[in-house]
């Protein structure tokens, strides 16, 4: 769609008259088509007698309520991170025979931002070729791994058309767009210790977006957009999206949801074991934290944060090596106490 710009004295007068007010979030567009497309496959559900059919449209509606439950987890911190941003949810922008579907478009004052969100189970693994691995464990024992097409480069490839299209159309010319990929399991612990730089800069949890906004937004940045331009810029992205026809997930992503569904239901009998023959575990390695938050007169959670004590009881690291893996645990805290660490967990599974 053509970006028709308005008359030189129109500019002008828009530009003299434009302000800086906003200070919160704006939802410009909902995921609408998504929720349409579920309620759609339920109501052919209740005309099918075919079972083949039945399971299918079952299988659907469970992918698409998994996709959509990740992206209402990252919607929820876009939507409580009193910035001043313009939020578009599901956008499909068609440009030269490509296509691109994406999660979400963010315009911030200084950049656009595209999210790729993935809902996995499991944990995420980036080796030094830069190769993703998904990896499930069962206990503290790995129970399978994987590896599955870089998010990176597809959120790269959404952006090149989007870009593409913005700027053939004229909706803008030196805006940076930017792209991330971001995992909203909460679950999911994310390794990126031997990937480059350039892929952990562009891989978050869902808990780490919006302080990812906030250090982009104090780099410079050619442009600097006042309220009446983000309205002008999200209202054309926003007619600029095409009507949804049909699910459009592909292949690769279809076997991951499918996978992670599967995966969760294999294994929520097993969860509840876990979790409550790690009760003690949990409890022994809260009052180990506390003891030393006493000594050093420290918040407890300056010993280690939640997300670690998490980790500790997941992944049950047996030795120094395997405690470098553990988010928040640094060389300073392995020096410190990491063979406490150690003797408490190997206690633990020797009872």
């Amino acid at each position: 769609m053509e970006y028709k710009q308005v008359g030189f004295f129109k500019r002008v007068a828009n530009a003299l008259t434009d302000i800086e007010k906003l200070k919160t979030p704006i939802l410009v567009k909902e995921a609408a088509e998504s929720i349409q497309l579920i309620e759609q496959y339920k109501k052919k559900l209740e005309h099918t007698a075919d079972e083949k059919q039945n399971k299918f449209l079952n299988n659907k509606i469970k992918l698409l309520e998994l996709g959509l439950k990740g992206e209402n987890r990252v919607l929820f911190e876009l939507q409580n991170s009193f910035l001043p941003i313009h939020i578009l949810h599901d956008v499909r922008i068609a440009h030269k025979d490509l296509k691109a579907q994406i999660d979400f478009v963010v315009l911030t004052r200084k950049f656009m931002l595209v999210i790729e969100v993935k809902n996995y189970f499991g944990n995420i693994l980036v080796n030094e070729k830069d190769e993703f691995i998904r990896q499930v464990y069962k206990g503290n024992k790995l129970a399978f791994q994987e590896g599955f097409y870089s998010p990176i480069r597809q959120a790269e490839r959404q952006v090149e058309v989007f870009e593409s299209y913005m700027r053939d159309m004229g909706a803008v010319t030196r805006t940076p767009i930017k792209s991330v990929v971001v995992f909203s399991n909460n679950r999911t612990i994310i390794n990126t210790k031997k990937a480059s730089e350039q892929v952990k800069k562009k891989i978050l949890r869902a808990d780490g977006l919006v302080g990812y906004i906030k250090q982009e937004l104090e780099k410079a940045s050619p442009v600097h957009f006042l309220d009446n331009r983000m309205k002008e810029i999200s209202d054309y992205i926003k007619a600029s999206h095409f009507e949804f026809i049909d699910d459009e997930t592909d292949s690769v992503e279809m076997k991951l949801l499918e996978e992670t569904i599967s995966t969760q239901n294999e294994s929520n009998e097993l969860m509840i074991s876990v979790q409550t023959n790690n009760t003690d575990l949990e409890e022994t390695l809260k009052r180990f934290r506390m003891k030393l938050a006493t000594e050093q007169n420290v918040k407890a959670f300056h010993i280690f944060s939640n997300r670690t004590l998490e980790e500790l009881i997941l992944k049950q690291p047996c030795n120094l090596n395997d405690l470098q893996t553990i988010h928040g645990i640094g060389e300073t805290k392995i020096n410190a106490f990491g063979e406490e660490l150690i003797g408490i967990i190997k206690n633990y599974q020797h009872r």
